[in-house]
């Protein structure tokens, strides 16, 4: 017997490039026997591979198999293309109506031309007879053009009013075109049982759709002042499947379905070969990104508070973001988001919130002049989430008495769970730092001297504090390092001595400023080569 089943959709399950849908439902069994149970309706994107049945029933029940196959509608079948169809056929007839109005304006027009000429030629015949008055040319001059304009007016009008209707047509054109993903035709799957008895049966249904995906996106809120950061943490959704998520648990995983690979039974060969000549590198410069401030009053977040009771206003409180459900599944870390969610299938980015968390922090300032200006806010915390934070753009705001001021985006890099977490937080145009090369000069050496060239160098930068606070400053930069046996660099002075340097010669000078502070930091170094070696990487 052939019994249809209605199964909504309960859960979703989004990886970063694909997402498993789970239907459940249930169809009462007439009598025992074998019966075919049809699902129909499912999206044409789905993996077929991926195809799977579970299911439940009175004691003996059993599972004989699924089959999946196509179904041919006229239309599509989604509550929202149909929707969108049919706004389709109201624009269609709206321009053609519009274009029906025009066409009509357009014969108008002709009629008061051709009106106009005979007007004309038979007030000239009465004005040579007598018969017109000597003001009537006046009239109906004045009539033909107060009719032409409104004419005009009307045509401009229907002109500009089509033009709206025309791009609102193919806007929604557009938008069914993504959804349906070009092809109105559908999958339906066939289950397939033995009933023990007559009895009610339920099923969870579950399959891969491949135009789906996630993205972790962060804000991070700092305060300078108490020393610490509130990061939010929030997953974009998209998807074009061509069925509305609607009324479902969501859940966002950071699994990877497409990372199991196989390896190798042994390490690949490694080879070491002569490097190609490297290009010289190019460092963009920081930008800072533009104060973000709402638009008139400064005060207007709490223009809403002017009419309450000093005991309401106690009560106002920012509205927290509600964290998702966190729960490790081996590599994988699952974000079971708090209530029924919808997503629809418009490929657009929707944000779900999942997690948000105060982390204490210490607050310094990194200057590196030869890789990016001016004095970077940094953070230096842990990760105590209790989760990985994986990889994602961070959108940075400064917490202040006139509310959060958006200060710019950057990375956000993949950190482990209780590992050290750097958040990078903007520039600080109070903290100036000057990079300047003071001295270069050059020794070309004699044959006496044997021909070597010798180039002193030396640079200078000047910090300062402007801020009325003590500020920590670490400061990065690097001597020069030799990739040819011929040339040699050789440190002369470095002053103050660094706090730290590698053994690939990077500086790094930690310092403590107190307001209104300058400090200078120099070193100088020597460059022996030949006088006939040309080489790159010296300053100009």
């Amino acid at each position: 017997m052939r019994l249809e089943l209605s199964a909504p959709i309960v859960e979703v399950t989004v990886y970063p490039d694909r997402a498993q849908v789970t239907r459940r439902g249930s169809v009462e069994a007439p009598e025992a026997g074998e019966h075919e149970v049809t699902l129909a309706q499912l999206p044409r994107t789905l993996a077929q591979d991926s195809l799977r049945v579970s299911g439940r029933g009175a004691a003996g029940a059993q599972l004989l198999g699924v089959d999946l196959g196509e179904e041919y509608h006229a239309a599509p079948p989604e509550e929202q293309t149909q929707a969108l169809q049919t706004e389709i056929d109201r624009l269609t007839r709206a321009v053609a109506t519009l274009d029906q109005r025009l066409s009509l304006l357009e014969q108008q027009r002709g009629w008061l031309k051709t009106l106009g000429e005979y007007a004309a030629r038979g007030l000239a015949y009465g004005l040579i007879r007598g018969a017109a008055q000597a003001d009537d040319p006046e009239r109906i001059f004045a009539i033909a053009r107060d009719e032409s304009e409104r004419l005009t007016t009307l045509t401009l009008d229907t002109q500009a009013e089509r033009q709206g209707v025309v791009r609102e047509l193919e806007a929604r054109k557009r938008e069914l075109e993504a959804i349906r993903g070009g092809s109105p035709d559908r999958f339906q799957a066939t289950i397939r049982v033995r009933a023990a008895s007559a009895g009610l049966m339920s099923f969870d249904v579950s399959y891969l759709v491949y135009n789906a995906g996630w993205a972790p996106r962060y804000d991070a809120r700092v305060d300078t002042e108490a020393a610490k950061v509130q990061l939010s943490q929030q997953a974009q959704v998209r998807q074009w499947s061509g069925e509305e998520w609607a009324g479902m648990q969501l859940t966002v995983s950071t699994a990877r379905p497409s990372a199991a690979v196989a390896l190798p039974d042994e390490a690949p060969v490694w080879y070491l070969e002569q490097r190609p000549p490297m290009q010289p590198r190019v460092f963009a410069s920081a930008m800072r990104a533009p104060r973000a401030k709402g638009s008139g009053d400064e005060s207007a977040p709490f223009a809403a508070m002017a009419g309450m009771t000093l005991e309401q206003q106690d009560a106002v409180a920012d509205m927290a973001m509600v964290n998702a459900d966190f729960e490790n599944a081996g590599a994988a870390q699952i974000f079971r988001v708090a209530g029924e969610i919808r997503i629809p299938s418009d490929g657009q980015p929707h944000t779900v919130g999942i997690g948000d968390d105060e982390l204490p922090a210490r607050l310094e300032y990194v200057a590196d002049p030869s890789v990016a200006e001016g004095a970077h806010l940094r953070a230096v915390t842990l990760n105590a989430t209790g989760h990985a934070l994986p990889a994602g753009p961070l959108h940075v705001f400064h917490s202040g008495a006139a509310g959060d001021e958006y200060v710019g985006e950057t990375t956000l890099a993949a950190t482990a769970e209780g590992a050290q977490l750097k958040l990078y937080l903007g520039v600080n145009d109070n903290i100036t730092v000057k990079r300047e090369l003071v001295e270069r000069d050059t020794d070309r050496g004699s044959l006496l001297q044997g021909g070597v060239r010798r180039t002193t160098v030396g640079y200078r930068v000047t910090l300062a504090n402007r801020t009325d606070a003590p500020q920590r400053v670490i400061l990065q930069d690097r001597l020069p390092i030799s990739k040819h046996e011929r040339i040699k660099v050789k440190p002369l002075e470095l002053r103050p001595q660094p706090t730290s340097q590698t053994k690939l010669d990077q500086l790094t000078w930690e310092l403590q400023l107190a307001p209104g502070e300058e400090r200078k930091i120099e070193w100088r170094f020597l460059v022996e080569s030949p006088a006939d070696l040309d080489f790159i990487g010296m300053p100009s």
